[in-house]
């Protein structure tokens, strides 16, 4: 019998964001980030509580969550329901993302929220954080055609720091339009297998254009995670596809 190799654990990865006008209340505050779990057969359960456990040992004020929790069997949604169970924050918000409307969107928002995870789908939170108001808006998924961002900014107040959570971050120049701070977004795992020189070729062709780390989408920073699990197959390689949850802190800018 052979056995799998065991995927190299995902690992915490610090970012700071600067943030024009922001609430100097806000000078701080930190944000977990993870997307992309894909529980399932190719993702092993220690690999998910790993991530789980790195999201709640940074002491986040908000646990961010941007789709693909399954990976294409309703099977998969009480694995999904016991394996991503226990996160910790003063609130913990997820959007949806195209394997989890192609296996069932109303399974998986029932697992997410039965830990009490608010499931945004074109809506918007205000949190209150450190005294001022955090709005989180998330875009529910536009690879599947469920995205509407007139629906998801409807009612958001003008004055506050908006983050926004969209699975594809190819949204990301008509959420700047509508004053995102941040935005952030999975999707891609990076490439997955990277090569230099094939990978973006691909990916360019595909009429994408952002794959991994941080873009300058107007005044607005989007941030595309490689993710957390495996599609496809069990590997990761190459730059920008390490399994990770991004922590991002909120700075005032200069």
């Amino acid at each position: 019998m052979v056995r799998r190799r065991a995927p190299a654990a995902p690992v915490l990865v610090r970012h700071e964001v600067e943030v024009a006008g922001l609430d100097p209340r806000h000078d701080g505050v930190t944000i977990a980030h993870l997307s992309d779990i894909h529980v399932g057969n190719l993702t092993p359960l220690d690999h998910v509580r790993a991530a789980v456990d790195l999201a709640n040992g940074a002491g986040a004020d908000v646990i961010a969550l941007t789709g693909d929790y399954v990976c294409w069997k309703k099977s998969e949604i009480p694995m999904l329901r016991e394996q991503l169970a226990g996160l910790s924050a003063g609130r913990v918000v997820a959007t949806l993302g195209n394997h989890d409307y192609f296996t069932s969107s109303r399974g998986v928002t029932h697992a997410l929220a039965s830990h009490g995870y608010d499931v945004l789908r074109n809506q918007h939170t205000t949190v209150e954080v450190r005294g001022a108001p955090l709005h989180l808006v998330g875009v529910d998924d536009p690879i599947t055609g469920h995205h509407d961002l007139d629906a998801a900014y409807a009612g958001v107040p003008e004055q506050g720091t908006r983050v926004v959570l969209c699975h594809c971050p190819e949204q990301a120049p008509g959420l700047a339009e509508r004053g995102a701070a941040l935005v952030l977004s999975g999707h891609t795992h990076g490439g997955q297998i990277f090569v230099k020189g094939v990978t973006d070729r691909i990916i360019s062709r595909m009429g994408r254009r952002y794959r991994n780390g941080f873009y300058k989408v107007g005044d607005t920073q989007l941030y595309v995670t490689p993710g957390v699990g495996f599609s496809g197959v069990r590997v990761r390689a190459g730059d920008g596809t390490s399994a990770e949850v991004a922590l991002f802190t909120l700075k005032a800018a200069a």
